[in-house]
């Protein structure tokens, strides 16, 4: 398959959805933090409002190519699923479409000397590539995102090498942990990794550390902790143990409820309980993921119903 080839792609509607301004995002190497800096409230909101961006996808990740098409600046795009995020839209993967420019052929594990995986747990991190690949652009550095997974040539004290569709490169050791030494599947271990995020900006269809949706930022938190959640709130809904709502504890989803525009409830939002009436969230566009108390507030009042997935 292949996989991946910038820090984060996003996943889009169509190779129609982005505007001018999103031309940053579409480059390779994509120059995320730009189009970030240049996105207002306005501009956020639209890509909610009209369903532009559909989901993000971390570097190295593998996905199915199932068609091409080419838009009208010229530029070629796939049609993609993401295995790695399962989703009621397609039993192979969340579907969208990106550039094809962020995406590489996979490279030859057996010839490279693949003996692992590492994940990257610190919030970002950076990649120094030491051997580009031939024909990519050589960037002698690229910023992670946290829960990017790389194949693993060595481990030293200081360094973990890597191989990647950039090539060969190396992250520092304490930003990553092998993949086969997974984390503490508990509500501290969540809350903890969590808090890391408490000021990022919410953005829609974010799944990355460079900013998360409300269900992007539960999906990549317990993927740290080893379990595997469905891309989607209304997805993770049909997931987890179901559990009354005045039984709810620390590590387990809260799930909200609003009218939506035929008037009927849906389920719109997400996020971590972390115990003593205090929700951890992404909450809305144009706010921040934060820390909050349950009682008192709306969330409150929209809360219909509680799963859990820890124990």
């Amino acid at each position: 398959m292949p996989r991946i080839a910038v820090s984060v792609a996003g996943l889009w509607r169509s190779p129609q959805a982005p505007r001018t301004l999103d031309a940053p995002a579409l480059a390779a190497p994509v120059q995320l933090e730009r189009w970030l800096a240049a996105l207002d409230d306005d501009t956020r909101l639209t890509l909610c409002r009209d369903k532009l961006l559909v989901s993000q996808v971390l570097f190295d990740t593998p996905v199915q190519v199932l068609e091409r098409a080419t838009d009208a600046a010229g530029r070629e795009w796939c049609r993609v699923v993401v295995p790695s995020q399962t989703s009621a839209l397609d039993p192979r993967g969340y579907p969208g479409w990106l550039p094809a420019a962020q995406l590489a052929e996979d490279v030859d594990e057996a010839e490279g000397g693949v003996e692992g995986e590492v994940v990257v747990t610190a919030p970002r991190t950076e990649l120094v590539v030491t051997s580009p690949q031939r024909g990519r652009p050589e960037a002698d550095r690229l910023a992670l995102s946290f829960m990017t997974r790389l194949r693993r040539l060595a481990v030293t004290p200081t360094h973990v090498e890597v191989i990647s569709p950039l090539g060969r490169g190396w992250l520092p050791r304490n930003s990553v942990r092998l993949a086969e030494t997974p984390l503490p599947a508990d509500a501290a271990t969540l809350t903890r990794l969590g808090r890391h995020f408490e000021g990022l900006r919410y953005l829609w269809a974010g799944n990355s550390s460079f900013g998360y949706d409300c269900s992007g930022l539960v999906h990549s938190l317990f993927a740290a902790v080893g379990i595997a959640l469905p891309r989607d709130a209304g997805d993770q809904l049909a997931s987890g143990t179901p559990v009354a709502l005045e039984a709810r504890r620390a590590g387990d989803l809260l799930y909200f409820e609003k009218p939506g525009a035929s008037g009927r409830l849906v389920v719109d939002h997400v996020g971590l309980y972390l115990g003593d009436d205090t929700l951890l969230h992404a909450p809305t566009n144009n706010a921040r993921v934060e820390r909050r108390r349950l009682s008192g507030s709306h969330y409150a009042e929209q809360l219909c119903a509680v799963r859990r997935h820890l124990g």
